[in-house]
């Protein structure tokens, strides 16, 4: 299923807004597997995703496009907040922290 958004002339409206960000979470979800993902959080411009196994982040994040990485070491569990777009939309996918290897 292809998502496209159906804002007729003017700037679309706050409804108009999450029902397109509904949808397109839909999609996503649809796309990496219904069993992948535990939370689906969303705004108008935003979808945040959870995997029920969070070291299976990082693959899904790729699958989804999402390729720049934000660890966050400071939270106990420390993670990784992997970052993208899709149609528009700012989608994030959290994983497991990553372990960077310095050079």
């Amino acid at each position: 299923m292809r998502v496209q958004p159906s804002f007729d002339g003017d700037a679309p409206s706050a409804t108009d807004q999450l029902m397109f960000a509904m949808a397109m979470a839909t999609e996503v979800v649809r796309t990496v597997g219904s069993d992948e993902i535990e939370i689906v959080t969303l705004t108008r411009g935003r979808i945040c995703l959870q995997p029920t196994v969070i070291t299976r982040g990082e693959q899904i994040a790729r699958v989804l496009g999402c390729e720049s990485p934000l660890d966050h070491r400071m939270f106990v569990p420390g993670h990784t907040l992997w970052t993208g777009e899709r149609a528009g939309l700012e989608v994030q996918v959290r994983s497991a922290l990553r372990q960077v290897v310095a050079r």
